[in-house]
């Protein structure tokens, strides 16, 4: 909420901001915000894992330089919302990887889900056609993302069963049932930051001789691994957004 409260300050700046830097035919110039659903879905690289999407939310700010008739160029200031839950299981225990000796009542249990809170930097190229009722635009563009605070929920179980593991040779883990609860705050676990494409679909209706309402749909393909630990697994953002917003040109001086 502290995010959205900041955005929507500078989006209330903006006008000023623009017109103070003695910007070039203001006219071109619109602001706006914008706030809608992300659904977050994770690419794998390791097989072992089972990955769960969850659903967060995007809102924020957009500046708008319109360069002419047809093309724009879109900048945003986003507050990103993105979770996703991470599970593994494992039955059966072997002394070593090489060992004939297998507990089959021993298992590992791991189930975390994620939640991390990212400031977003949009930079789009736009194509535009609009009638006097609609318009529609085609967005392509890269991202980057700073991680703000990230958080966690979730388990760790590890059972040895004392009749399986008896002729194990276990130094300093006792045969028994181990579990650990995680929930809070993390610290290097999720990376700092996220960069990538992103591509988009928007439509607008005019509700006014300077303002429109918008409604936008873009997916974003992360090349950065989400987390920053070198003994996590390798896995990448993927997410869909669906917005809703308003945008208003500004008056030329």
């Amino acid at each position: 909420m502290k995010h959205i409260q900041w955005l929507l300050a500078v989006l209330l700046l903006l006008p000023q901001l623009v017109r103070s830097q003695g910007a070039p035919e203001p006219s071109r110039w619109s602001v706006g915000f914008a706030g809608g659903v992300l659904i977050n879905q994770i690419q794998g690289t390791t097989p072992l894992y089972q990955y769960t999407n969850k659903t967060g939310y995007q809102a924020g700010v957009t500046l708008t330089y319109l360069i002419s008739e047809s093309f724009s160029v879109r900048a945003e200031m986003l507050a990103d919302y993105r979770a996703f839950g991470s599970k593994l299981y494992s039955q059966g225990l072997r002394e070593t990887d090489t060992s004939n000796k297998v507990c089959w009542d021993c298992y590992y249990d791991y189930n975390l889900s994620f939640f991390a809170h990212y400031l977003t930097f949009p930079i789009m190229f736009e194509y535009s056609q609009q009638t006097r009722y609609l318009g529609i635009a085609f967005r392509a563009g890269g991202y980057y993302s700073l991680l703000m605070s990230a958080t966690q929920e979730g388990y760790q179980e590890l059972y040895l069963d004392p009749e399986g593991t008896k002729d194990f040779i276990l130094i300093g883990i006792p045969a028994g049932f181990y579990r650990e609860h995680y929930t809070g705050l993390v610290n290097d676990v999720i990376n700092t930051y996220d960069a990538g494409l992103s591509i988009g679909l928007g439509l607008w209706h005019p509700v006014g001789k300077r303002t429109r309402i918008e409604l936008d749909a873009a997916i974003r393909l992360g090349f950065a691994n989400v987390f920053e630990n070198p003994l996590m697994p390798e896995i990448l953002h993927r997410h869909s957004v669906i917005r809703l917003g308003l945008t208003h040109q500004l008056r030329p001086q």
